[in-house]
């Protein structure tokens, strides 16, 4: 479906959409030294109407010439002229033989999200996003004894009917120090996981303690 949409009101409805920091453009194609016909929030960028088309305007109407080759770019980083870094995207119009007459650009400032994002990092005591989780929140002590168990298993990598007496033996240590069999009745449920009896995983602990 073909539409015909006036240019004006298209930059118009994507900057108020957008707001004050991004900048929208309009390219005219048939005029590559003065092809920007239409622009909102310029002064992101410092220019105005009667402008250049920009290099990758230039390699667009190339690369992106006929019916079936891309429509559109989005999030590119663009720089002005006075050196500020901008997050840019390109939807080109192309006429019916698909060649590329017209380009609506959108070059937004993310500097403010930016400083924003960096304020509340500030309020963070530390950086927890690469480390696990060393607390579990659980509804009863049943539920924390086998997250816990499970987690400590886990980090051997292999089924634990398939770890070694020295891994199962180092695991039940590791469990003792951590205090799961103070929990009743986690002796046994080690053991199951484990795939051993609960005689010897006693061993195991006698070993530990020796």
């Amino acid at each position: 479906m073909e539409l015909r949409i006036d240019a004006e009101a298209l930059a118009d409805f994507v900057a108020a959409l957008l707001g004050q920091d991004s900048e929208v453009a309009v390219h005219d194609l048939s005029d590559l030294s003065a092809s920007l016909k239409v622009i909102r929030n310029g002064h992101l960028s410092g220019r105005g109407v009667g402008a250049p088309a920009t290099d990758l305007a230039l390699r667009m109407a190339q690369e992106c010439m006929g019916k079936d080759r891309e429509n559109y770019r989005l999030n590119y980083r663009s720089k002005t002229a006075r050196g500020n870094l901008l997050r840019s995207s390109t939807l080109v119009m192309k006429d019916d033989s698909g060649k590329v007459v017209a380009m609506l650009c959108v070059n937004s400032d993310d500097s403010r999200y930016q400083r924003a994002m960096e304020a509340v990092q500030a309020l963070l005591p530390t950086d927890l996003s690469n480390q696990p989780p060393q607390e579990v929140l659980a509804g009863s002590v049943d539920d924390v004894g086998v997250e816990f168990m499970h987690s400590v298993l886990h980090r051997y990598g292999v089924d634990p009917a398939r770890m070694s007496p020295e891994e199962k033996a180092q695991a039940v240590g590791e469990l003792n120090s951590r205090g799961l069999f103070s929990i009743r009745g986690f002796v046994g449920k080690a053991a199951a996981a484990l795939d051993i009896s609960e005689p010897t995983l006693y061993r195991y602990l006698k070993q530990g303690r020796d």
